[in-house]
């Protein structure tokens, strides 16, 4: 096994609304969009879900996940487990300072009042396999943020 290779994503988002009852939410995320200077489009499996409700109300969820696949044409016909060689701590990290996240496509919905609730990122990292990360949490564009926010 590579020991660099990729080992999951972490996520933790925080309502910007108050929540009646944790258990009734649930973060869904669909991708993260990347640009360095091309476009790519990294999606993963969401394995585990914990929720903290704040003083304030607010909730904080922080996302494990793994199973990286990427729409790079020279990777999509790979499967998970090469992808995540090749996309690797070092493929990440050679590619930080020129790294914007476009786009976060997630969202936080409550069941019982069957509405979706804006969120900030508070944390967005990739955790590799041989311990080391890779911290794109001040690399999220503010359009992104504000669509989050809405």
């Amino acid at each position: 096994m590579k020991k660099d290779k990729f080992k999951k994503m972490k996520l933790q988002i925080q309502t910007l609304d108050t929540v009646d009852g944790i258990e009734n939410c649930v973060l869904l995320l669909e991708c993260v969009k990347l640009e360095w200077p091309e476009a790519v489009n990294i999606s993963m499996e969401s394995t585990q879900q914990s929720k903290t409700r704040q003083g304030d109300g607010t909730l904080v969820v922080e996302l494990d996940a793994r199973g990286i696949q990427s729409d790079d044409g020279e990777m999509k016909h790979l499967r998970t487990g090469k992808q995540a060689e090749i996309l690797d701590y070092h493929y990440f990290k050679s590619r930080l300072v020129g790294t914007i996240v476009t786009d976060v496509k997630a969202e936080v919905f409550d069941f019982s009042r069957r509405q979706k609730i804006p969120f900030t990122v508070k944390k967005l990292e990739f955790n590799f396999a041989n311990g080391k990360k890779v911290d794109l949490t001040d690399r999220v564009s503010v359009l992104s943020l504000d669509q989050l926010a809405a």
